[in-house]
């Protein structure tokens, strides 16, 4: 495919240049081009240009694209096509592991590393964090108790060289903090509509002497507001306002509805008011609270440095590094003068691909590997999305700054290959008002809508409020069932990117998106019971699954026989489906041993289970002895095995409702017991770290199932990069949690920690107040981004469904859907469709037969 001449500009600029590459516009193809300009024009070699990308899969496609290019090309360049083996084309991690690897006494890491990965690397801090927590001076829990100690320092070490930053802040930074965020709130609220409005309604409607309105609101509120305007007693003037009574007056001391209009006014204004001063900004004080954490901080900084130091030996001396410390020992042997001109004299040109979502010590890196290169970054801060992963979208804006001050260029790409005219300019009409300095409109390669539906179509939910969430999600999932099916049934036409032709719409089209995991699972029920195929493509928590329960039953069992509820819930479950009829049963008939030789039955289930004549239990009872007997000869995942044919657990599970995601959940268990075994047979070793993981509340990723024909729903999150014909964004109005953390933390300005008075009720600092705001605004903004990924996921048709008429997401886009001139249509509430899908009963186990081994 030829380059476009925006590409070409991008691809051939002939030095440094910042790509602000639109939602598929081609950037790999054209990095590709630029790889290749980089090798014929410059005459470098592979070996003098270093490519980082996001993910080893887009690292592996670019060195595909680069190699193919090359061939086409340069056929003449066997050198070229060699070297390009040993290029560096990889992402930023594997960057930092070849620093770390050539230069690891300047990293201050061992020669011979090993890197873990996340789950390992997770399981081994924790542990080390315990171990180091048990080593510090009692003194230090006398300032900071041991759980807030040990919370704020998992949360520090996440992030050790932006924390050490932090806790190195003096205290004067809270002050200017402070101040800043103040003014800032009191002049975006003297800015608002609501506050303007109020002020010309209030000065335009007076009432008579002597009218309780007059006197005891619409002048106290007027005198209150001249005197925020002013800077005087802003909180004392804004609570005034806040306290203020409409259910007085009369409307014979007001003219022209007069006093209506006023009560109107001051209410919103009162709206306004409570939920400024909720946020607290406007009435920062600092008092005994912020003199409790300036005494807290020396022992935090202690313990961090000695906790930071425990772990590092302890990772020396295993001989191993989880991601961040790659990313800490390459910049810091980056700080080594002779390890910097190696690099230096090495590399000559850097392109970085996905630059909005690198964080600030990968920046650091970079920037010291790229001072005097040829430089490429490509990116959209549109579509920065990873602020859990520490990625910073300013980031990016100040390196775009950079190049363009260094006689670098900035070139943009705007061309859509992906989006046809009409959906591309909605997408436009619905951001442009949202996203503010960050949007820039995007152009259509295709010109024509491949079918007569409305690019965007936009429902919610029509109930009384009295309605409650789920029965709302289970009729909005039932109207989008539907919806889908009718679009495959009439064989609806969409564009086929490869045969650049329409072609009927199949369900491998189609993908349902979501913020969160949760509601996935009601949108895939509704779509199989219309008979359309659907691939949940992983997310939420294996932990948190039937089949990783069920798993970690028996596990826990087999460790400990004396575990009851371990037992009770593997007799339940489809190893053995006992029915609680059955249990009820054998419960009643515990109650008639009173002699002194059942005595010793009724010290736990396992042992009464033994002595059990109920024929439903001989089977369990069977299989459980035997798996006993194996636990000292088989490691954990070899039981889980012997189990599943002993007992046709994964033949249950495929006949239940989402088969194939329920046998990917039961094999990602098996795996993973498997990577918390190390090539032990120990069982209880691996229930020990399977808690550890739970205790940690450590999120599992669940596999991912291949799409095949069907469906796919998934997160947004981990929807980047993809493209569907049809796009599903549902559930908009769910609210956005704003989780309150147990300590805050920026390196320009310190450390915060959340604490609690003598009563247990929870004290918040003044430097806490301040960085929990700005987290909270990084967020909103970033929601923003987040919605602006999943609409550009489309290529033909953008479905839109929300369980309220306003709300989370939704009233985020309705200015945009009203600037696009889309309209909002209303799915009836039906009760019948409201109730949650009985299951089916899952089939018996089959008999039990011994595995050959």
């Amino acid at each position: 495919m030829s380059l476009t001449e925006q590409q070409q500009k991008a691809a051939y600029a002939n030095g440094s240049v910042a790509v602000i590459a639109g939602a598929g516009t081609g950037k790999t193809h054209m990095l590709a081009e630029r790889y290749l300009y980089q090798l014929r024009s410059h005459e470098l070699s592979p070996l003098e240009i270093v490519a980082v990308t996001f993910t080893d899969k887009a690292a592996a496609e670019l060195r595909s694209r680069i190699r193919l290019l090359v061939s086409q090309e340069l056929p003449e360049r066997a050198d070229i096509l060699a070297e390009l083996e040993a290029a560096q084309i990889s992402t930023i991690h594997a960057l930092a592991m070849r620093i770390c690897r050539e230069h690891p006494q300047a990293a201050d890491v061992s020669p011979d590393f090993t890197v873990l990965d996340e789950l390992e690397g997770m399981l081994r801090v924790n542990q080390w964090l315990d171990e180091a927590l048990d080593c510090l001076p009692v003194e230090l829990y006398e300032q900071v108790p041991y759980s807030l100690m040990s919370q704020a320092l998992q949360t520090l070490l996440k992030d050790p060289i932006a924390a050490k930053q932090a806790l190195a802040q003096d205290t004067e930074k809270w002050q200017q903090l402070a101040l800043l965020l103040q003014a800032k709130a009191v002049s975006e609220l003297l800015q608002h509509s609501t506050w303007q409005q109020a002020r010309l309604t209030l000065q335009s409607y007076v009432g008579k002497n002597g009218d309780r309105l007059e006197l005891e609101t619409r002048q106290p509120a007027l005198q209150a507001m001249i005197a925020v305007e002013s800077g005087e007693n802003i909180t004392e003037s804004l609570s005034v306002i806040a306290g203020l009574k409409i259910n007085v007056g009369s409307k014979k001391n007001w003219s022209d509805r007069g006093l209506e209009i006023v009560k109107q006014t001051i209410k919103e204004l009162r709206d306004l008011i409570e939920k400024v001063l909720k946020d607290g900004l406007v009435s920062l004080e600092f008092g005994a609270v912020d003199e409790q954490l300036k005494t807290m901080l020396p022992a935090l900084q202690a313990a961090f440095e000695s906790v930071r130091k425990h772990i590092h030996q302890a990772k020396r001396h295993s001989r191993i590094l989880d991601f961040a410390d790659l990313e800490v020992g390459a910049l810091q042997a980056l700080q080594d003068e002779q390890v910097k001109f190696y690099y230096a004299q090495r590399w000559q040109a850097f392109l970085v691909d996905e630059f909005q979502d690198t964080n600030p010590v990968q920046s650091e890196i970079l920037e010291i590997l790229t001072q005097n290169t040829l430089l490429t970054i490509v990116g959209d801060a549109k579509q920065s999305i990873y602020g859990f992963r520490r990625a910073d979208v300013e980031v990016f804006q100040s390196w775009r700054d950079r190049i363009i001050s260094c006689g670098g260029k900035e070139e943009i790409l705007t061309i859509s290959f992906r989006t046809h005219k009409l959906l591309v300019n909605n997408i436009n009409h619905i951001f442009a008002p949202l996203l503010n300095n960050l949007h820039q409109n995007l152009d259509a390669h295709r010109r024509e809508s491949p079918n007569s539906h409305p690019s965007i179509q936009v429902y919610t939910v029509q109930a009384e409020s009295d309605i409650n969430k789920p029965q709302r999600l289970r009729v909005e999932a039932s109207h989008l069932a539907k919806l889908l099916k009718q679009m495959l049934d009439e064989g609806t036409p969409v564009y086929d990117k490869k045969t650049q032709s329409l072609r009927p719409m199949k369900p491998r089209d189609i993908a349902i998106l979501s913020r969160t995991w949760e509601p996935l699972e009601v949108y895939g029920e509704a779509l199989a019971s219309v008979g359309i195929p659907i691939a949940l493509a992983g997310g939420g928590n294996l932990l948190g699954t039937r089949e990783a329960k069920d798993a970690w039953a028996l596990l826990r069992f087999l460790a400990d026989p004396s575990d009851d509820l371990a037992l009770v819930a593997v007799l339940r479950s489809p190893f053995f489906a006992v029915s609680d009829r059955v249990l009820f049963t054998f419960v009643q008939n515990q109650e008639d041993y009173t002699t002194e030789q059942d005595e010793k039955a009724k010290t736990n289930w396992w042992q009464k289970l033994k002595l059990s004549d109920i024929p439903e239990l001989q089977r369990p009872v069977q299989v459980l002895g035997e798996l006993l007997g194996d636990r000292n000869l088989e490691p954990p995942t070899r039981l889980l095995q012997i189990a599943n044919h002993l007992t046709g657990y994964t033949a249950v599970i495929t006949n239940l409702p989402g088969a194939a995601r329920r046998e990917a959940d039961w094999r990602g268990f098996v795996e993973l017991v498997r990577q918390l075994e190390h090539g032990s047979n120990d069982v209880f070793t691996a229930v020990r770290r399977l808690k550890q993981l739970a205790a940690a509340e450590i999120q599992i990723p669940r596999l991912p199932l291949s799409a095949n024909d069907a469906v796919a729903l998934m997160t947004i999150h981990a929807a980047k990069g993809l493209e569907w014909s049809v796009v599903v964004i549902p559930d908009l109005t769910r609210s956005q949690p704003h989780t309150s953390e147990t300590v805050y933390f920026d390196p320009a300005y310190g450390v915060a920690l959340k604490l609690e008075d003598e009563q247990g009720e929870t004290q918040k600092p003044v430097l806490y107040l301040c960085l929990e705001h700005l987290r909270k605004t990084r967020e909103e903004a970033e929601a923003l981004r987040v919605l602006y990924v999943a609409l550009t996921r489309a290529r033909d048709q953008l479905i839109l469904t929300a369980t309220d008429a306003s709300g989370g997401s939704l009233s985020r886009l309705e200015p945009g859907l009203t600037a696009a001139g889309i309209a909002i249509n209303t799915i009836p509430f039906n009760p019948e469709l409201a109730q949650p899908p009985v299951p089916p009963e899952p089939p018996l186990p089959p008999e039990p037969h011994r595995l050959l081994i």
